[in-house]
């Protein structure tokens, strides 16, 4: 009998990319989908199918049990404030959201990922299926020239993304001229990177990195088009991303348009490695 295992599939490719890995290595995969989120294809690449709202975590958890999942994947994209905008959730939910001790990101899908191994499932590393898709720590645009004063302003975007990453805000910080111009919240990277565009102008150096301790099995930034598109529009000079703990969709195109654009795309270890 082959291995089963379950995902837990938000807004993003990656859990059709899951999937797919999944498969190919011979694994059953049990999808509960967040109702509207799901990529077109998700339900042809899954082996059971099915679709939930955000309110319905009893009804997920009945799923899994019944088509005998012990082990379980969360990935994809679920909007922090939505939330906040529930018109209705199930028991399980409600006791859920009782355990959380504040609605910070990491508050919640730790309290998330315990409630469901009380209920007997594991939640794995979301990059279970996802290794190849991993930063590496190098330079994607190794002919691109790094003066002195960009190589400054990463180190000074790097310092400050690990501050506000430490304090749980965000995880991505806009520096330019050693100059934080902008910090992410709830709004997402995308969209503190489109503040900053606004406010600085060209030349932005923008810094992503994990929170300090995160939890692989929910707690892995991504980047992928969306975010090369928004770099593009704003001119940045450059793109850090913390090597090992993130995941970058498309890794040739992203360095190839990097390189085109003349912004340095770079994967960079953390301070303790």
């Amino acid at each position: 009998m082959s291995e089963t295992v379950g995902i837990i599939a938000g807004e993003s490719i990656l859990p059709l990319l899951s999937c797919r890995e999944a498969r190919r290595r011979g694994v059953r995969t049990i999808v509960a989908a967040v109702k509207g989120l799901a990529q077109p294809g998700l339900a042809a690449e899954a082996d059971e199918w099915a679709e939930f709202s955000i309110g319905q975590l009893g009804g997920v958890i009945r799923f899994f049990k019944r088509h005998g999942v012990s082990r379980a994947l969360m990935i994809g994209r679920v909007q922090h404030a939505s939330i906040f905008s529930l018109w209705t959730a199930d028991a399980k939910f409600l006791r859920f959201m009782a355990r959380v001790k504040d609605r910070t990101t990491t508050s919640l899908l730790a309290a998330l990922a315990d409630f469901f191994a009380g209920e007997g499932i594991e939640i794995l590393d979301s990059t279970t299926f996802l290794n190849e898709h991993l930063v590496q720590a190098r330079n994607y645009t190794p002919r691109l020239r790094l003066t002195k004063a960009l190589a400054s302003d990463i180190e000074f975007a790097w310092e400050k993304a690990w501050g506000i990453a430490g304090l749980d805000i965000g995880q991505t910080v806009c520096v330019r001229g050693r100059a934080v111009v902008a910090v992410e919240a709830m709004e997402g990277t995308d969209r503190a990177i489109a503040r900053a565009g606004k406010i600085a102008g060209p030349g932005l150096v923008v810094a992503k990195v994990s929170r300090p301790a995160g939890d692989m099995r929910f707690d892995v930034p991504v980047v992928g088009a969306g975010t090369m598109a928004m770099l593009e529009e704003c001119r940045a000079a450059a793109f850090v991303l913390e090597a090992g703990r993130t995941l970058m969709l498309d890794g040739e195109e992203m360095a190839a348009r990097a390189s085109r654009g003349k912004m340095i795309l770079m994967g960079k270890s953390c301070a303790s490695e």
